[in-house]
């Protein structure tokens, strides 16, 4: 009698390899007042039932999104209250034509509510598309926002591990000093409200982050990025809480979670699940998500902060809050069942 072999155990998805149960209760953060995630990509309306039941289970109530302005209608009609839309390009329009495609997209967001402009120069947006954000080009761009009053969040930098392997050209891509003098040749000129996202790009080096903070006082920054928050913070531990509460009035939430037809209720959860074991607990374990960026032997162990609870009531309320009352936008409304602002 031939025996039969039995079929390889499936392989655990990259946002669930250690099979955790993330339809398991968990209690809402220990904030008063609304949960605010700054920095999001909802991009599509179909997106939003996954979305909102992954927000409501895990206690995230309102988004501070980048969401393409063809769908922004539609997600503002069906969550009224919940979502602060930020001004984006169409990034496909990469000739002549972008700079006035991006004012006329600025008009358009700013009539449905929006008071915050998006600028990506990361080191593929400077090395494959040209985009300088200190050269004459993007000068009627920044003046503009300034005019209205609005506040700027940019993406400069990225993972240190990526300038030693996707941007070694550095000639092609230029260097990270290069493009932080980039960052500071604007930030120092249009002094409106600012967010540095994913730490403005340099979470592998606080003492750099520190620096920039306390030489730009509009500066704040957001803790967005999972894979790369979970890695860089937890490789630093001790270091990174204490940055924490020493900057606790300039950091603020947000996950960088991005919505697709294929990222259902448990790839959503997978992100929050992990800022929030992050932030809030003194967790220490394995972290469900696989991070490609290191070999398999090599996953980071995630290293929870367990920042005091006035700490979090900034990161995850205050300082959103006050960014936004600063740039003039209307302030959230939460659903019926949750507490308001």
């Amino acid at each position: 009698m031939t025996a039969i072999a039995e079929a390889p155990a499936a392989k655990p998805p990259d946002h669930n390899r250690t099979g955790i149960d993330y339809r398991k209760p968990m209690p809402r953060p220990p904030v008063k007042g609304i949960v605010i995630d700054f920095h999001v990509h909802l991009h599509a309306r179909r997106h939003g039932p996954a979305w909102f039941a992954a927000a409501r289970h895990y206690g995230i109530d309102a988004y501070v999104s980048m969401t393409p302005l063809e769908e922004a209608l539609g997600l503002q009609r069906d969550y009224p209250g919940r979502i602060h839309f930020i001004v984006i390009p169409n990034w496909r329009e990469t000739d002549g034509d972008l700079i006035d495609g991006w004012l006329r997209r600025l008009e358009a967001f700013y009539n449905i509510g929006s008071r915050i402009a998006k600028f990506w120069s990361a080191p593929p947006a400077i090395g494959e598309r040209g985009w300088r954000i200190d050269s004459p080009r993007f000068v009627p761009l920044f003046r503009e926002i300034a005019a209205r009053g609005m506040g700027i969040m940019t993406h400069i930098g990225d993972p240190e591990i990526w300038y030693r392997t996707k941007y070694a050209d550095s000639a092609k891509y230029g260097t990270r000093q290069e493009h932080y003098r980039i960052l500071e040749n604007v930030l120092g000129e249009y002094r409106v409200p600012w967010a540095g996202a994913h730490l403005c790009g340099h979470p592998e080096d606080l003492h750099h982050l520190q620096d920039l903070l306390d030489r730009h006082p509009n500066l704040s920054m957001d803790c967005s990025a999972t894979r790369w928050m979970v890695r860089e913070i937890s490789a630093r531990r001790d270091e990174a809480r204490e940055f924490f509460i020493r900057n606790q009035d300039r950091l603020i939430f947000g996950t960088d979670q991005v919505s697709s037809d294929q990222r259902g209720f448990d790839f959503q959860a997978s992100r929050i699940w992990c800022h929030r074991k992050m932030w809030e607990t003194a967790y220490v374990g394995t972290t469900p998500i696989f991070d490609p960026d290191l070999p398999e032997d090599r996953q980071p162990t995630l290293r929870g902060l367990a920042l005091p609870t006035q700490v979090l009531q900034k990161l995850y309320h205050d300082n959103a809050v006050r960014f936004l009352e600063m740039v003039g936008a209307e302030p959230f409304r939460a659903a019926d069942s949750e507490p308001g602002i």
